[in-house]
Parts: structure tokens; C-alpha cells; sequence
């Protein structure tokens, strides 16, 4: 399956070469980029800087720093949720997403042939599944959760491995911080380093033989392709709301009031969600 969508985000990127020639900020496709990067990682030349970051890790445990690192993050974190509460926030999210792209459409009009009106397009026919949405959260929920116990079962592994790959994207932020990296070769890395870390997923389901977690793992891929690219396109519709993309025309300015808007309403939803949670705990 991941040969396939390869081989559709490649497709793109050769169909798009003139687009990016014109250097319009709008011009890649997150879907193209997260394709790019799988490709690449696939041939295992990722593999010296996940090597590199591994160590990294490595020498941050023996030196007791990762404790301070998992900590930190930890204390700022939201307060948890209930599978329910979840549910119901990320139903009022993909409510306002609904609204947004209908708009962002509209705004468009006739220019979907344009570079930004080929980027709305992409973010409005976004998919993922339901399964796909709740393993991704699942997961997410993981990474804050050192198991209790050191009893040798699949839940442990896995939650062990996401704590482990949660940090390892936490010291690859400070090193690029202090090494100037830029934001492209960040991300990515953290592509990268996402793979690697549902593939080792994906092994430990097998070493275990556990179907459950084997077919979790398989959408948790599938899921985070797709969201990864989708939110790599919309990333670039906030850099045009925050000021940092200069609107060229009338339709340019029509969608940065549309995402000035809804990031506006998307923040108070998450506000409120917040403070909803912490008056109840």
C-alpha cells in the first residue's frame, strides 16, 4: 500500500515540477513531501542520522537527562481527557475544518488552477478514516505514559516506544534550535523519524504476534500520511495568516481573512475544551 502512495505523491511532484519553478510558497503538496521522504527513508539514507539520534538518546539516559526532558514536557501539557471528551472535541474541530474549507472554496471561485487554489483543493478533499483518526489518538495519548510495570507484554512496548520516539523529536528540536537548521530539513527529519518508529511498532506487534496491535499499527501509517500532509498544506495557509506569506491578489487576501478567522475560532474552541477539563479534575 505505502509503494502506491508513494508512487501518487511522486507523480505529483513531477506533474508540479513547473509550478515550483515559479517558487509560489503553495506550490508543494504536503502529500508530495511526506512521499518524497518515505522514498528516501526507504532506501536507508535516513539511516545515519536516526543512527546519530539513537546514540544521542543513548548517552542523554545514561547521563540521567531524560527524565528533565520527559518532565518538562510533561508539566505542560493539557490536562487528560476521556476517550468521550476527545471524541467530542475533535468532532467540533473537524466541524469548524468543514466550515473553513467551504469558505476557502468559495473564495477561490474559479481560480482553482492557481497555486493557492490547487493547495485549497488538496486540503478539501483530504481523507482519513474514523479507525485511523482514534489509533493516531491513541497513540498521541502514549507519550506522556512511562508504564507502570516492567511486565513484558504488547501495551507496555508500545507505549514504551512511544515515549522513547517522543523524546527522541524533543532533542531533535533543541539540536536544530542550537544548529540553525531549517524549518523544511526539520520536518523532515521528524517524517523520518516518525517512520522509523511505526516501522519498530510494527515489529514488535509481529515479535508478539498480536493481530490487534498489528492492525492498529497498520492504520496508525496509512493515518499518518495522510495527516502529515494535510497538515503540512494547511501549515502553509497559517504562515499566510500570520503575515509571514505576502497575499499577491485579491483571492490571497480573501483566504488569509478566512484562516485569520477560523484559527481565531479554533483557538477559543481549544481554550474552552481546556478549561472545561480542568474544572472537572
Amino acid at each position: 500500500m505505502f509503494k502506491k502512495w508513494i508512487a501518487k505523491g511522486l507523480a505529483i511532484a513531477l506533474c508540479s515540477a513547473p509550478l515550483c519553478a515559479a517558487d509560489s510558497p503553495y506550490s508543494y503538496s504536503g502529500q508530495q513531501i511526506v512521499a518524497e521522504v518515505e522514498a528516501t527513508y526507504q532506501k536507508g539514507e535516513y539511516e545515519i542520522f536516526l543512527e546519530q539520534l539513537d546514540e544521542q538518546y543513548q548517552r542523554a539516559g545514561k547521563a540521567g537527562v531524560l527524565r528533565g526532558v520527559f518532565e518538562s514536557a510533561k508539566a505542560v501539557m493539557p490536562v487528560s481527557a476521556t476517550v468521550k471528551d476527545q471524541k467530542e472535541y475533535r468532532s467540533e474541530l473537524a466541524k469548524l475544518d468543514k466550515e473553513r474549507n467551504e469558505q476557502l472554496l468559495d473564495a477561490i471561485g474559479n481560480n482553482k488552477d492557481s497555486a493557492i487554489g490547487q493547495k485549497i483543493e488538496e486540503i478539501s478533499s483530504y481523507k482519513i478514516s474514523q479507525e485511523q483518526i482514534e489509533v493516531l489518538a491513541e497513540l498521541d495519548t502514549l507519550k506522556y505514559q512511562v508504564p507502570q510495570d516492567t511486565k513484558a507484554t504488547i501495551d507496555n512496548k508500545i507505549a514504551a516506544l512511544e515515549v522513547e520516539f517522543y523524546i527522541k523529536s524533543l532533542l531533535l528540536d533543541i539540536a536544530s534550535q542550537k544548529s540553525g537548521s531549517s524549518a523544511e530539513e526539520l520536518n523532515k527529519k521528524k517524517i523520518a523519524l516518525a517512520l522509523q518508529k511505526l516501522d519498530r511498532m510494527e515489529e514488535a506487534a509481529k515479535d508478539y504476534d498480536d493481530e490487534i496491535w498489528m492492525k492498529k499499527i497498520a492504520l496508525a501509517k496509512e493515518g499518518f500520511r495522510a495527516d502529515k500532509a494535510y497538515k503540512m498544506d494547511v501549515a502553509v495557509l497559517k504562515e499566510l495568516a500570520a503575515g509571514n506569506i505576502n497575499p499577491e491578489n485579491p483571492v490571497e487576501e480573501k483566504v488569509k481573512g478566512i484562516m485569520i478567522d477560523f484559527l481565531s475560532q479554533r483557538t477559543a474552541k481549544t481554550d474552552q475544551f481546556i478549561a472545561s477539563l480542568e474544572n472537572n479534575s
